[in-house]
């Protein structure tokens, strides 16, 4: 595994784990609970990956990308059942389903980790792979942090923190309308 896909993996969950930290406001204790704990999992995870410059419980990781997507699922399901969708009214379908993605990215690439991992211990030993240039793996961070911005901020507007922040790009409560000397009025 390169370092390239470990920063990726890093960059998703902690895109997840911020979409996760957001929707905990709106939710009722129940669900806000189990947010939380994710949000702090997944940005702990992908801050140590980075850190530590190798993976950590990749199979623990795997799991925990996968878990959050089950119960979405299984409230999902529950509440449609039960004619009750203020239930999960607070986890809206835009940040759940970006997440979502980002999850399905971190379980996708670890799958495929482990499996390699699995498979290089019964065969004899493969040469490693070389690293990365300097302008390839800032390339890549580049493009990953571009990717995960994009995708988080409309998830993070979508959420109940979203919805009541405060405006961007106003005159900073009044202060840019002030005579002051020297700014031109």
């Amino acid at each position: 595994m390169t370092v390239i896909v470990r920063a990726w993996l890093s960059f998703a969950a902690i895109g997840a784990g911020i979409i996760h930290l957001a929707l905990v406001i709106s939710s009722p204790l129940a669900i806000g609970i189990p947010l939380a704990l994710f949000g702090i999992a997944e940005l702990t995870w992908g801050v140590l990956i980075l850190v530590k410059d190798r993976l950590v419980s990749p199979r623990l990781a795997h799991a925990g990308a996968v878990t959050p997507l089950l119960l979405w699922s299984l409230l999902t399901v529950t509440v449609t059942l039960l004619a009750a969708p203020q239930v999960a009214s607070s986890l809206r379908f835009v940040p759940m389903g970006i997440a979502a993605i980002f999850e399905l990215f971190i379980a996708g690439v670890l799958s495929v980790i482990l499996r390699r991992q699995t498979e290089t211990e019964t065969e004899p030993s493969t040469p490693a792979a070389k690293p990365a240039t300097a302008v390839k793996y800032l390339s890549a961070v580049i493009v990953a942090g571009v990717l995960v911005g994009a995708l988080t901020t409309p998830a993070l507007a979508a959420t109940q923190a979203g919805a009541v922040a405060i405006e961007h790009g106003g005159t900073m409560g009044g202060m840019m309308t002030m005579n002051l000397p020297g700014m031109g009025h």
